[in-house]
């Protein structure tokens, strides 16, 4: 998360979405970071509003939910739920400390948290990958991040009460991502999706934006999307922005993904990811769901030419029938169009 650039636009301010809450939210803060001498927006989530407060003695993050996603505001959401993501941030701190952000006050009337700053450069992956490559290493250090996040959180119970992991799953990580596009073969994939054995608590929102890999650090925030289903729907999800923000530089790419898939290992069990069908359907609806749908905004990851050919191809393969990750990153380098 970092300060947006100038666009035009005007984001609301601190005070204007906390209101009456606003000095004991700053109060918290100043208990972790001292007197506050700046606060700016970060930029990054549609849901909630996020801040970060410069103090004398350190930085922190604040993050509030409204009745409307801050950068969606067509989409109503119920700013109790601030409390799930609480919720998801304290198991995942609690059990690996140096990937995720700590809560360091949550403020329930207030929709709120106070959260340790875990972007050292103030930058987040997504806004590195803008203005260069991603490196063998940071690919290597995610996947091999990925699992240790898996393997942690095998085996816990749903985060949400009743059925409502359930229901996320199928409204937003399916509704959103992979359903939006309206292709039988992304259907038949999330079926399959929930056939796997193994279906645990995974993150659902795993893309460059909500990832800093500065120095050697590899910090995952953005939790709201926690929810039970396959830890395959994570691996897909990163692995398409990995392909996305590399389609411009095709000969890095193949390297690039080698380390990222040979770096994973499911928790449980393994899938030769080479001849993995579902993993490149997959892989190929979050493409389409970042290229096509325009639900929630991913900015551009390529000139619009090279997007459109983009597009047509992943189509194609989708209407032809079953196809591999070689097949799709076969695509994704313009070794083969439509």
């Amino acid at each position: 998360m970092t300060a947006p650039p100038t666009t035009g636009r005007t984001e609301p301010g601190l005070a204007e979405i906390l209101g009456p809450h606003l000095h004991q939210v700053l109060g918290a803060c100043r208990r972790h970071a001292g007197r506050t001498t700046r606060v700016e927006v970060c930029s990054g989530g549609n849901v909630s509003h996020v801040y970060r407060v410069h103090g004398e003695r350190d930085n922190v993050i604040i993050k509030v939910r409204g009745p409307r996603f801050a950068r969606i505001p067509r989409i109503t959401t119920d700013p109790a739920l601030i409390m799930v993501e609480y919720r998801a941030l304290a198991i995942h701190h609690g059990l690996l400390p140096d990937l995720f952000p700590k809560v360091l006050a949550v403020l329930p009337d207030a929709h709120a948290m106070v959260m340790t700053d875990v972007f050292p450069d103030g930058r987040t992956w997504r806004e590195h990958l803008d203005q260069r490559a991603a490196t063998t290493e940071e690919c290597t250090r995610l996947g091999t991040a990925l699992t240790r996040i898996h393997h942690a959180t095998a085996g816990l119970p749903p985060l949400r009460d009743g059925d409502g992991d359930d229901l996320f799953r199928a409204e937003h990580a399916y509704g959103y991502c992979l359903r939006a596009y309206g292709h039988h073969a992304l259907d038949e994939a999330c079926r399959r999706l929930d056939d796997l054995p193994g279906r645990q608590l995974i993150l659902g929102d795993t893309c460059p934006k909500n990832l800093s890999l500065h120095a050697g650090h590899t910090a995952f925030v953005d939790l709201d999307n926690v929810h039970t289903g396959a830890p395959l729907f994570d691996l897909g999800y990163l692995f398409a922005h990995l392909v996305l923000h590399h389609i411009t530089r095709p000969t890095l790419l193949p390297p690039l993904a080698t380390a990222f898939l040979a770096a994973y290992t499911l928790p449980g069990h393994a899938r030769p990811w080479r001849d993995d069908d579902l993993l490149a359907t997959v892989v190929a609806g979050v493409m389409l769901y970042r290229l096509e749908v325009r639900t929630v905004p991913y900015p551009a990851t390529a000139p619009p030419a090279t997007a459109d050919q983009l597009r047509r191809s992943l189509r194609h393969l989708l209407d032809a029938g079953p196809f591999t990750v070689p097949d799709l990153l076969d695509v994704a380098t313009g070794q083969v169009t439509a």
